[in-house]
């Protein structure tokens, strides 16, 4: 499994991360700060309802001590490229969706080895914390993230042409290669699975549905419009699981504490769609509860 670890996943999270710089232009960073008040809140919801939900669950009902950190992983995730596209369907605002997700996954990268850290020694030890440095975690996550987003970015930047050809094909081949290293990390845990698949499947469930809920509320209580409850709502269903995948296979060595990311997966997507038609039901023309100043 060394190979999976130390080229294909890293591999494949480059091409994605590459291949999301491609996508990104100035006008998306300039448009991030157009709506402050629905955007402070969706971060905010961010970086807090997930943690704290995940926290909490893995914590109470983890059935192992690797499967409680990558619950921790899977909680801190930012919204994949994935909820842009819900986003849309589901008639939400799609400019605050675009914004969260590159404001969010900035903060992550930033502030997801001390995540991984603090859940490592709280729920392994001394002994995991020793032997995965805070400042290896800190640039082995720059370097297959930040670094591969701003080459795309660049090259989006100065030979535009050029970036949206490569954009569609080298995605492609991040997400084929991703798919297939779930695949193998899925047979290689099969006994882990088939002991722990109901712990599993329930306490994703719920980490969805709590945050999703959780969410909403906040939404309702903040006078946000439908569309911005839609696209906040989808961002925090659809999931970077990648980048916490390779945290827990490349940079810890657990193919085990990646199953929660890898279950999430067909977990949050049905989750998504039954948010999605209801979204377009109830919210997409839906107005702010009280009249904006």
């Amino acid at each position: 499994m060394s190979l999976l670890g130390d080229w294909v996943l890293p591999g494949s999270l480059i091409c994605i991360m590459f291949a999301m710089g491609l996508s990104l232009t100035v006008r998306d960073f300039q448009a991030v700060f157009g709506n402050r008040k629905a955007l402070a809140v969706g971060v905010a919801a961010m970086l807090i309802i997930p943690p704290v939900i995940g926290v909490t669950m893995a914590a109470l009902f983890a059935p192992s001590a690797a499967l409680a950190v990558g619950f921790v992983l899977l909680a801190t995730c930012p919204g994949g490229m994935l909820s842009n596209l819900f986003t849309d369907m589901a008639k939400g605002d799609l400019a605050l969706s675009m914004s969260l997700t590159i404001i969010v996954s900035l903060i992550y990268i930033l502030v997801v080895p001390f995540y991984a850290h603090l859940a490592l020694s709280h729920f392994m030890g001394v002994q995991a914390e020793v032997s995965v440095p805070l400042g290896s975690f800190v640039w082995q996550i720059f370097s297959i993230t930040i670094l591969p987003a701003g080459a795309g970015f660049i090259l989006r930047h100065y030979n535009p042409a050029i970036a949206l050809k490569l954009k569609g094909p080298v995605k492609l081949i991040g997400a084929i290669v991703l798919f297939t290293a779930f695949g193998f990390i899925l047979v290689d845990q099969i006994p882990m699975i088939r002991d722990h698949f109901g712990q599993l499947l329930w306490i994703t469930v719920a980490i969805n549905v709590l945050t999703l809920g959780a969410v909403l509320m906040l939404c309702r209580f903040m006078n946000l419009s439908g569309p911005e409850n839609t696209a906040i709502g989808v961002e925090h269903l659809i999931r970077q699981e990648g980048t916490a995948i390779y945290i827990a296979v490349s940079i810890i060595g657990s193919n085990e504490m990646s199953l929660p990311m890898i279950m999430n997966t067909p977990v949050a997507l049905p989750i998504a769609f039954i948010f999605m038609t209801l979204a377009r039901r109830y919210f997409s023309k839906s107005s702010p509860h009280v009249a904006r100043a």
